[in-house]
């Protein structure tokens, strides 16, 4: 017969066992370790069904776990004058991975496969930014909300079949409307088969048209060497204009400060009045010459007539020949300027 204290001795050494068995599966299943942690926080609007204790990983690697799950309330940023999020995460990650983690790093809610438990993923951002400081805050990406979208969707189909189960007289007359569209345009387009090849070819033509004379156009206007030449003849007139505006504007600028003064020497009273004295003396003078050239006219016309002795003189062609014999008489005949018979 076995020692009843070497039993009991059994007996406890095998419940020691199994809850040294015990606490170490609980301790493997929660996945606790005695890494050194640092802290950081992430904000949520809505982080879905993540739960205290979900974990935190980076490549599919574990870093971490979410140690608190806080609800802000609806918190208004004094500097933003916006809302802050609902939701932040305090979220407790390895030591050892810190320098995976950088500033520009995106905080997301994903699932392990499609109907596993949710945790929180990493993307570690660009090496060329620090390294996230402990403490920090960040802005994680909101999860799809799959429930609203379901729930929107079907109150949407709802209220669709609702709408037409009360239209239904509209929406068959509607279809009997188009119905009868598209059976008279298929009837249009039967009977007006020949019409519609001809307009067809016409427009073919019309295009081949178009495209023929947009090719002389081009020839005739784009690729012509005479157009090249005046706007080779252009842009040197223009340059000729550019180079000469300084001079041609000092030049305004000293006529129009001339005309400036001639209109400001001529706008006194003064030289009004002397410039209208001026003017009616030149009227005066204008028409004592037109007296003046009206007898000169008058004289001309009785010299012409022969009238007077200055008409007679001139216009008397006896007495032209008489002077002319006189004068070839004396050509001859000198001595009679001294001697008389």
């Amino acid at each position: 017969m076995a020692n009843p204290k070497s039993i009991e001795v059994k007996v406890g050494m095998l419940i020691l066992v199994a809850v040294t068995i015990l606490a170490a599966f609980v301790l493997i299943m929660g996945g606790l370790n005695f890494q050194p942690t640092y802290s950081i926080f992430v904000d949520f609007d809505n982080p879905g069904g993540i739960q205290t204790g979900a974990p935190l990983k980076i490549a599919g690697v574990r870093i971490g776990n979410v140690s608190e799950i806080q609800f802000r309330g609806v918190v208004i940023n004094p500097a933003t004058q916006r809302r802050d999020p609902l939701v932040r995460l305090r979220v407790s990650v390895e030591k050892r991975y810190r320098e995976a983690i950088r500033e520009n790093a995106s905080f997301y809610v994903t699932t392990q496969g499609v109907l596993g438990e949710q945790f929180l993923a990493v993307d570690p951002g660009s090496q060329d930014r620090p390294a996230l400081s402990e403490g920090a805050v960040v802005r994680g990406l909101d999860p799809p909300r799959l429930d609203m979208l379901l729930a929107e969707g079907y109150e949407l189909l709802h209220t669709t079949i609702q709408a037409m189960r009360e239209n239904r007289k509209d929406i068959s007359e509607a279809f009997d409307g188009l119905r009868d569209t598209l059976k008279g345009t298929g009837h249009f387009f039967n009977t007006n088969r020949d019409r519609l090849d001809r307009i067809a070819a016409n427009v073919e033509k019309i295009t081949v048209d178009t495209d023929e004379l947009i090719r002389a156009g081009k020839g005739k206007y784009v690729d012509n060497p005479q157009i090249d030449r005046i706007i080779s003849n252009v842009e040197r007139t223009t340059a000729v204009i550019h180079r000469d505006a300084d001079a041609l504007l000092r030049d305004t600028r000293e006529t129009m400060a001339n005309v400036k003064r001639l209109s400001a020497t001529l706008g006194s009273e003064e030289e009004t009045a002397r410039l209208k004295k001026t003017l009616a003396d030149v009227s005066e003078i204008a028409a004592k010459a037109k007296l003046a050239t009206a007898d000169a006219q008058s004289v001309i016309a009785h010299i012409k007539k022969g009238d007077g002795s200055v008409g007679n003189l001139v216009m008397s062609e006896q007495l032209y020949d008489d002077l002319q014999e006189l004068v070839r008489d004396l050509k001859h005949n000198p001595w009679k300027f001294f001697w008389k018979e």
